[in-house]
């Protein structure tokens, strides 16, 4: 990973070290060594929180932002077992000979995610009689992969998720909405599959259960329709007709066994490893919370005049209230209600989304300080911050931080650095 060194600029010195603080959290949840880690296989069994044996192949499916990683690490596990490969990613990395790639599309599913759900589906169904299916999920999976429900299309999936996003809906009532929309998500994979398998994750859900990662393509949540329509009547969203009426009809889907499943790596993971790097730099550091959730132009602020002196490490995924037209994500936003807030003071505050991307922009994320709002002249912090257009009053104010896709995704890591310096 390789930040765009323009950041630098405003304070090179402390700017430095909240990069390598940085690079330090990604590398901790680095997918391909977090599947090495936990997937142990013998020749006659897949092991990781149990096991199953596996007699002749190995057929693995990866999707999500972190899905080449993953099956270049469990190619490497199983060796000459692995038979086919299917991988479904929004961008492209080197993968093992003889794996096929699809392209989704994220943040809305579209066109080249209708066509990696259903070929997931078949690659989930296709699987021989003696071979074993190991499934790699990431998050990002549920708008890489999809296959509306019977009588719905993907532009009612993806104006229900744009909606309920806009609406400032948390990631877990989110999940529950679009997993009763879906034959991929709840089970749907594990459905086609028709027998248990292995479910290995790399998690961006905020104390939330497994299977809210790519909203459960093997993990149902136990969860009916009707726990989807009370999402979205609470949020006030507007959302299609036909989805509406596609809930009030629908059954609960039937159980499934899913086989052994296990988180291998998460946000609290980066926060620890966050922590430790800026202690080896020699700041007083602490991790302050990994459920970090709410507004995100609430929460910035608020970090800021909450945490300690020394560095504090704060992981989660907070929302953005969308009323405006402007540019920008949760971590810019964050980042430039915080700007605000610290105007003049020594406070250095970072909002950086682990997967590299946030929201629709190049940007991962801004570091800010209290130097921000006049290095962006002309820009009017407020009138921004109303417009839901963070990304050009932080591209003027030489506060974004790029890097492009990282091949993973655990949330978003902050950063509050107060009143001590390397």
């Amino acid at each position: 990973m390789r930040f765009d060194p323009s950041v630098l600029a405003p304070d090179p010195r402390r700017r430095r070290v909240v990069l390598e603080v940085l690079e330090a959290a990604v590398a901790a949840v680095d997918p391909a060594s977090a599947v090495e880690d936990h997937l142990r296989f013998d020749g006659g069994r897949i092991e990781i929180d149990g096991g199953l044996p596996a007699p002749r192949r190995v057929d693995v499916l990866a999707v999500g932002k972190a899905a080449a990683a993953m099956c270049r690490a469990a190619s490497k596990v199983l060796g000459g077992a692995v038979g086919r490969m299917l991988v479904v990613s929004e961008h492209e990395e080197e993968l093992p000979s003889g794996a096929r790639f699809l392209r989704g599309e994220h943040p809305w599913p579209g066109p080249g995610s209708l066509a990696a759900g259903r070929a997931a589906l078949e690659f989930a169904r296709t699987v021989a009689p003696d071979d074993r299916l190991v499934v790699l999920v990431s998050g990002g999976g549920s708008a890489l992969v999809e296959v509306p429900a019977d009588g719905l299309t993907l532009d009612d999936l993806a104006a229900t998720h744009r909606a309920l996003m806009d609406r400032g809906v948390p990631i877990h009532e989110l999940n529950t909405v679009r997993r009763h929309l879906s034959k991929v998500k709840n089970g749907g994979i594990a459905r086609a599959h028709g027998r248990p398998l292995v479910t290995l994750l790399v998690s961006d859900v905020v104390d939330g259960p497994a299977s809210d990662v790519a909203s459960g393509p093997t993990l149902p949540d136990g969860s009916a329709p009707a726990d989807a329509l009370a999402v979205i009547r609470r949020s006030g969203a507007d959302v299609p007709q036909a989805v509406v009426a596609h809930l009030q009809a629908a059954s609960p889907p039937p159980p499934v066994d899913p086989g052994p499943w296990q988180v291998v790596a998460d946000g609290a993971r980066a926060a620890t490893a966050a922590m430790q790097r800026a202690a080896t730099l020699g700041l007083d550091a602490r991790v302050a919370t990994t459920s970090l959730r709410g507004e995100a132009r609430v929460e910035g602020p608020r970090a800021c005049r909450e945490a300690p002196g020394g560095l504090t490490v704060l992981a989660g995924e907070t929302t953005v209230h969308v009323t405006g037209g402007g540019r920008g994500g949760r971590n810019q936003e964050a980042a430039l209600a915080a700007a605000m807030a610290i105007e003049g003071s020594d406070i250095l505050f970072a909002a950086f989304g682990t997967d590299g991307i946030d929201g629709p922009t190049d940007a991962a994320g801004a570091i800010v300080d209290g130097g921000t709002v006049a290095r962006a002249e002309g820009f009017d912090p407020a009138a921004a911050l109303d417009d839901n257009d963070a990304y050009p009053f932080l591209r003027a104010s030489g506060d974004l931080l790029v890097c492009g896709p990282t091949g993973t995704n655990v949330g978003d890591v902050w950063l509050v650095w107060k009143h001590s310096r390397p």
